[in-house]
């Protein structure tokens, strides 16, 4: 049986991490013993990471919550090891051997896998955005030099899509080791789970929603400004936007400042968002950056088009079907294209068959299949 790790800081409710969860939940577990670690033990996949394979964190996260010396104890350590040399860092957390070892994010698990003592093991680094437009991961390495010379010592390089590939190459380098596999997607699972009730009703004229962190990329703060000049307008039309973040805050002081509290409504973080999702019509993208958007992806397996801002992954997401619209990623194009839609000049139920169609490519199966193939080869 092949040993394999996936390293991740957390099981926080990002897009990455809920991808990982649906990995370890669907590997083979005749063929794989997988072990998933993380820095601290926290997040709201752990507990559906841990029923499919082995956990453990370097941090414990009662000690964070227990206050007094053992919440400074805590900080310190966390701090130390984001300071410590990677390879210190490796020798001191990674104590087993394993087959295959997997940073399955950018940045400080791509520094502490690559800095592996284990010379036999095969080493996977998963990518996850544009690199270029997103680089959050350079801060953990002194220079691009150093950033790049730490991938250089993987085996394998997974793009999740092309345009993340092709903005790793231009930022890194390009190599045969360089391949995209898109996300698997548990279309039974999340079809199931919009059975579940909710608390809100869904506008009957034209009920819109969105699924990401309230965080700048995501472009929140733009979308409901756009949705603020198109109520003013009066257009009939309602927004959920399901997630939680730093900018919640901003994006709610704005939405009472313009008497939007009952067009826009912030559903908060949902372990559950598609029971949300499939009493929407369609799904609105307002990112500044993608990498292969996952709630874009469940919301064509879920029957509903995609209206979205060009980002990595969007051309790659339609493949050769209408599933929506793309415009350019800019505010006065996401406002014309969210104007067509509550307008009714473009209507949800006119992309419903090209949708259904290209939801069948996203089988759970074949994607699983793809990436055993690369733990395998």
């Amino acid at each position: 049986m092949k040993k394999i790790l996936f390293f991740i800081e957390s099981l926080a409710g990002g897009g990455a991490e809920k991808v990982l969860s649906d990995i370890v939940s669907n590997l083979d577990t005749e063929k794989y013993e997988v072990t998933v670690c993380t820095v601290s033990d926290e997040g709201i996949y752990q507990e559906k990471v841990k029923k499919c394979s082995k956990y453990y964190a370097f941090l414990k996260c009662a000690d964070y919550r227990a206050g007094g010396i053992r919440k400074i104890l805590y900080w310190l350590k966390m701090k130390l090891i984001y300071a410590l040399p990677s390879r210190i860092v490796y020798r001191y957390f990674i104590r087993e051997k394993y087959d295959v070892e997997v940073a399955f994010v950018e940045g400080f698990a791509t520094k502490i896998i690559s800095a592996s003592n284990n010379s036999e093991s095969k080493k996977v680094a998963w990518i996850h955005c544009d690199m270029e437009k997103h680089p959050h991961a350079d801060r953990r390495y002194k220079s691009l030099q150093e950033h790049c010379e730490a991938y250089e010592q993987f085996d394998k390089i997974v793009c999740v899509s092309q345009t993340a590939k092709v903005s790793f190459e231009e930022k890194f380098f390009a190599s045969e080791k360089i391949c995209v596999q898109y996300n698997p997607v548990d279309s039974i699972d999340i079809k199931a789970k919009t059975m579940e009730s909710i608390d809100l009703v869904a506008n009957p004229m034209l009920q819109l929603g969105t699924v990401g962190r309230l965080e700048q990329p995501k472009g929140y703060v733009r979308l409901v400004k756009c949705l603020g000049e198109l109520y003013r307008k009066g257009y009939q039309f309602a927004m959920w936007i399901i997630g939680e973040g730093t900018q919640r805050t901003q994006i709610e002081e704005y939405i009472v400042e313009q008497s939007l509290e009952d067009i826009v409504k912030l559903v908060g973080f949902q372990s559950n968002p598609y029971k949300y999702l499939g009493k929407c019509d369609a799904f609105v993208c307002s990112s500044y950056s993608e990498g292969f958007s996952t709630a874009a992806t469940e919301s064509l397996i879920l029957g509903k088009p995609v209206f979205t801002v060009e980002c990595s992954g969007m051309q790659e997401l339609f493949g050769d079907e209408d599933c929506g619209e793309i415009v350019p990623n800019n505010d006065k194009s996401l406002y014309d294209m969210l104007e067509r839609v509550v307008s009714g000049v473009i209507k949800p139920i006119d992309y419903q068959l090209a949708v259904q169609k290209r939801a069948e490519d996203f089988s759970i199966t074949k994607r699983i299949k793809e990436i055993e193939a690369i733990l395998d080869s």
